[in-house]
């Protein structure tokens, strides 16, 4: 019994990942913690977390209260995602998987979990977003359309800037994702031959083509585009730049 204990704590204690044990309340305190989870919580040793209050690493106490009325309903909660702060007060986000213990009788007698930093994923992801962002405005600023449709003969609309929608004659660019390119062209020779030549050059440049707005109005249309294909090469989008040459 000593001996797989011992082997249990060194397991413990050999992980990367912060294991914890508290109890269920949301003024529970820890009553284990590995090295790790210790560490990760910015102190040096286990000893210094165990009888201290959980609720009291999160930034926002709140999310203490929201984890244990999840547990209480499903028993175990997966990639719960807090912001925690550190024993010098530094805030990093925290991954946790949790599970609530109860007792013969189903009374709550503990919370378990793996805890992880995943300060640096998280950072990434908000660069992506906040990136993003950047490249949405930028889009949208520019007087010419911009635009991504399916490869197919329909070529419905992916996404589209809003000078693309009001070149067509929509006021945003949501009415126009999901409708088909094809039925811009007046003449739908011209889609069957963009397809064609993008098939053969991948890139064709300054295409033009009479095509109608919203209300039936007619203009020309200039347009740069590129097929862009999976890595077995098969089409998966088109994206293109296309502007109102009528008055040209």
């Amino acid at each position: 019994m000593i001996e797989s204990e011992r082997r249990y704590r060194e397991l413990f204690e050999s992980l990367k990942e912060g294991i914890y044990q508290s109890e269920p309340e949301v003024e529970g305190t820890f009553t284990f913690i590995n090295k790790a989870g210790a560490e990760i919580l910015g102190f040096d040793n286990p000893e210094e977390v165990i009888g201290t209050k959980v609720r009291d690493i999160y930034v926002d106490s709140a999310n203490r209260r929201l984890l244990c009325e999840k547990l209480e309903k499903e028993g175990m909660l997966r990639d719960f995602t807090s912001l925690f702060k550190r024993k010098n007060g530094e805030t990093f986000y925290a991954e946790r998987t949790s599970t609530l213990v109860r007792d013969e009788r189903g009374k709550p007698v503990a919370i378990r979990g793996v805890l992880r930093d995943i300060t640096e994923r998280k950072k990434a992801e908000l660069d992506i977003i906040e990136s993003e962002k950047r490249y949405r405005l930028l889009l949208n600023s520019l007087k010419e359309g911009i635009f991504q449709c399916e490869p197919g003969k329909d070529g419905v609309f992916k996404w589209i800037n809003q000078a693309g929608a009001e070149i067509l004659g929509y006021s945003s660019p949501g009415e126009v994702v999901g409708s088909r390119l094809a039925d811009i062209y007046v003449n739908p020779d011209d889609r069957k031959e963009l397809l064609e030549k993008l098939e053969e050059v991948e890139v064709w440049r300054d295409f033009t083509a009479y095509c109608k707005r919203k209300n039936g109005e007619k203009f020309i249309s200039e347009t740069t585009c590129n097929l862009v294909r999976d890595e077995n090469g098969k089409p998966l989008r088109i994206e293109g730049v296309f502007r109102d040459i009528t008055e040209r």
